[in-house]
């Protein structure tokens, strides 16, 4: 009997130590206290085991990982409020965009965004190339190219340089932010032929009818803002590798410029978007 006693009060003794409320740190250590009160900054509590009038401590949050309170509970604290998703609960974080850069360039391109975190999200679009206005700039005659490409990208926003309490982004789909960025395009173009002499009617020179893949990985640089939690502005430029097959001088590739190929040698590609769009309801 004596020893059944014993085993209850070891054991019970045992649960008591586990249920008491617990401060652990970001190095992992862990303290057992009894907390008294939380903050938005700020946890107060007693030494465990102190006299109800003993001293009350103070901790600023940015010590601990998280809080374990003795009825089980955990207030985890290493997920900044920039970070976190319920922050910006109700916001609008789908975008439907449209590049107003292109319709010059001959292209319509259209993009669709989601975010994913506050800190990321992901865009899918598409090229409608021969879908807008071929400016012809005097060096270089009309290609009048057909065709279409995909755009596939990833936005990582620029964190701050430190934080500060409850500092958060204006908006889930605002901010400053770099973004891998894939092209693979595809069209047909008029080759002009300038070997041969033009016709002495029309005074145009001779061209075929040629087909052209192109494909460029870049990293783009740029910025989104948000209007009214219901209009985007998204302005970018970007630099990378490509290549096309392209048998022409016009460094145009309808999304991006350049890449290495029969007359561009530099594998080097380049754009610039200026995208307008409205923004929808993830819900």
């Amino acid at each position: 009997m004596k020893k059944f006693l014993l085993a209850l009060f070891v054991l019970g003794a045992g649960f008591t130590a586990k249920s008491q409320d617990m401060l652990i740190y970001k190095d992992k250590t862990i303290d057992e206290v009894t907390i008294m009160e939380v903050t938005p900054d700020f946890i107060k509590y007693r030494e465990f085991g102190s006299p109800v009038n003993s001293v009350i401590f103070t901790i600023e949050k940015d010590y601990l990982q998280k809080v374990v309170f003795e009825s089980g509970r955990v207030m985890d604290f290493s997920q900044q409020m920039i970070d976190d998703a319920r922050v910006y609960a109700g916001q609008r974080d789908r975008a439907l965009k449209i590049d107003v850069a292109g319709f010059s360039a001959n292209y319509t391109f259209v993009t669709y965004e989601q975010a994913v975190t506050p800190s990321t999200s992901w865009e899918a679009g598409f090229i409608f190339i021969g879908a807008g206005y071929e400016n012809q700039n005097g060096w270089n005659d009309a290609e009048n190219a057909m065709g279409g490409a995909i755009n596939m990208g990833y936005k990582f926003k620029r964190s701050p340089n430190f934080y500060m309490q409850r500092m958060r982004f204006g908006h889930i789909m605002r901010g400053t932010y770099v973004k891998p960025n894939l092209f693979v395009t595809t069209y047909n173009y008029d080759k002009i032929d300038y070997d041969h002499p033009p016709d002495p009617v029309t005074f145009m020179y001779p061209s075929t009818r040629e087909t052209a893949v192109a494909g460029s990985l870049q990293m783009d640089f740029g910025n989104q803002l948000v209007f009214a939690d219901q209009f985007v502005l998204d302005y970018a430029a970007g630099i990378g590798y490509g290549f096309t097959t392209k048998d022409s001088w016009n460094p145009s590739n309808y999304g991006f410029l350049g890449g290495a190929g029969p007359q561009m040698g530099s594998p080097y590609t380049f754009s610039f978007t200026l995208r307008v769009g409205y923004l929808m309801n993830g819900k």
